[in-house]
């Protein structure tokens, strides 16, 4: 079986209008908003909207590397990503709203074409599930941790693993 064979949606959530998402509050709808528009930034490669829905004093933690406090930072991580990175995309399946709490889960995929992570750009493509869950205070992004399949993405791309060790 295809690894994308049992995705929970057969289309793109981030294509949906926020508007299209049933069953939340108004407050919840907002704070899906928030991360939609993140995703949406990434995907399409403007780090400006990525930082919009962040706090000032924001944490941004990709697990494979130290945590990126505040819009100076994050930008400065984003920016490295995309710059590597510069077709990235997100598939989002899902979504989940609990009150402050909005989490997606997805595919990421892009093509590696320059150092990053101090590794070697390789002009190879990935496509690896990820997720997010983000934390929302007084209307902005206050926390938002990005858990990726890390090993199944260094494979494909032709990294070593040992890279991913602490």
């Amino acid at each position: 079986m295809d690894t994308r064979d049992w995705l929970m949606s057969d289309r793109n959530l981030l294509d949906e209008p926020i508007e299209s998402f049933g069953d939340l509050s108004e407050a919840e709808r907002d704070n899906l908003a928030l991360l939609w528009r993140q995703c949406r930034g990434w995907s399409s490669q403007d780090i400006d909207e990525v930082v919009a829905v962040m706090a000032d004093d924001g944490v941004y933690h990709d697990i494979t590397l130290p945590p990126a406090v505040g819009h100076a930072a994050i930008r400065e991580f984003g920016g490295g990503w995309l710059e590597a990175v510069p077709d990235l995309s997100l598939y989002i399946e899902a979504f989940c709203v609990q009150g402050d709490v909005v989490c997606d889960m997805g595919w990421m995929s892009g093509t590696i074409t320059k150092d990053y992570f101090g590794l070697r750009g390789t002009g190879r493509r990935f496509d690896c599930q990820f997720s997010q869950i983000c934390f929302v205070e007084q209307g902005r992004i206050k926390y938002l941790r990005g858990l990726w399949n890390a090993p199944d993405m260094y494979n494909q791309v032709g990294w070593d693993l040992a890279g991913l060790k602490r």
